[in-house]
């Protein structure tokens, strides 16, 4: 009997599940929604629930796991295996994930980490940053995140926090605050879900944009309307783009200067806005670096939408090997 791994990536528009067998392949998909407002108990059979619907739709006993990992878009207690806050699910706090779901999965290896750390472990040893001995993986997406690979290894940090590299300071106290409750941190500037919100801010104030054409109500805004109209040239939308280029530039460079660390991988859906994104923010990147002989490559992630699922497999083959 084929023994495979439990992969589920819970991201801040969905929950991606996959089964993996050892030669890193996903061999089952199943997707849901991720529903922000929902409460610790909720979620708790949400995630119960769906396991269960996947191994049964796959024909896969529980028996065959060999084990269950999950990313979540939330600082993560590593070693302890608590969700201590996130960013995007915001009633999730101190959050025992690891403990809970041993109980309902009895003997089966659990683990629980940050997504983004699950995608930079892809990357470096799957994808762009295959042959860098350090790498930083960029989340461009819902929200703003890295995950720090240092001498071929994840990089967690004293308390498992560490890539929580959005809700570094740029505006202390000033701009819009996001789930981690510090106004004017770089994710509040250059993450979809807070263009979104500095948009509909715009409007509220009475800035004239062609997004108000493209939805029947303002609450179906979103990240793919403001780059829709920054191809048309609307002028909101240009301001938004510039602002998300500005900020994930001085973001890297920042993170390059601090760690000297060379590579960035950039992933998740604002990537998918066009190959004028990553080459602006490179162009940007280049003229804050007065570093002589010291080039920062930003790189488009090669294993989009499966970075998360298969760094899960891998994380668990290194805790549990």
């Amino acid at each position: 009997m084929e023994k495979l791994k439990l992969a589920i990536d819970v991201g801040g528009t969905k929950i991606a599940y996959g089964l993996l067998n050892e030669k890193n392949e996903i061999t089952y998909r199943y997707q849901t929604l991720t529903p922000l407002e929902i409460m610790p108990e909720e979620f708790t059979q949400k995630l119960c629930t769906e396991i269960d619907t996947v191994l049964k739709q796959a024909g896969c006993a529980q028996e065959q796991l060999a084990g269950i990992a999950v990313g979540m878009p939330s600082y993560v207690d590593y070693e302890n295996g608590i969700v201590v806050t996130s960013g995007s699910i915001r009633h999730i706090k101190n959050y025992p994930a690891r403990d809970i779901l041993k109980k309902r999965f009895s003997g089966i290896p659990i683990l629980i980490d940050n997504d983004t750390n699950m995608a930079a472990l892809a990357e470096h040893r799957c994808g762009a940053g295959k042959g860098f001995h350090h790498m930083v993986y960029v989340a461009l997406s819902t929200g703003l995140g890295t995950g720090f690979i240092v001498n071929d290894q994840l990089f967690r940090g004293s308390y498992g926090g560490a890539g929580e590299s959005g809700h570094m300071l740029i505006t202390p106290g000033k701009g819009i605050t996001d789930g981690c409750g510090n106004p004017g941190c770089f994710m509040s500037y250059a993450c979809g879900s807070c263009l979104v919100r500095h948009a509909l801010l715009a409007i509220e104030n009475g800035a004239s944009t062609r997004m108000t054409e493209m939805v029947t109500d303002l609450s179906e805004l979103n990240a793919k309307h403001i780059a829709e109209a920054y191809r048309q040239g609307d002028a909101l939308g240009k301001k938004l783009i510039e602002q998300l280029i500005y900020y994930a530039s001085l973001h890297i460079y920042n993170l390059f200067i601090a760690f000297n660390i060379n590579c960035y991988v950039c992933g998740g859906g604002l990537t998918n806005m066009g190959d004028f994104l990553l080459e602006r923010i490179q162009e940007q990147a280049d003229l804050l670096n007065t570093q002589e002989n010291q080039k920062i490559y930003i790189k488009k992630a090669a294993l989009p939408g499966d970075n998360g699922l298969i760094g899960c497999k891998i994380a668990l083959d290194t805790a549990f090997q």
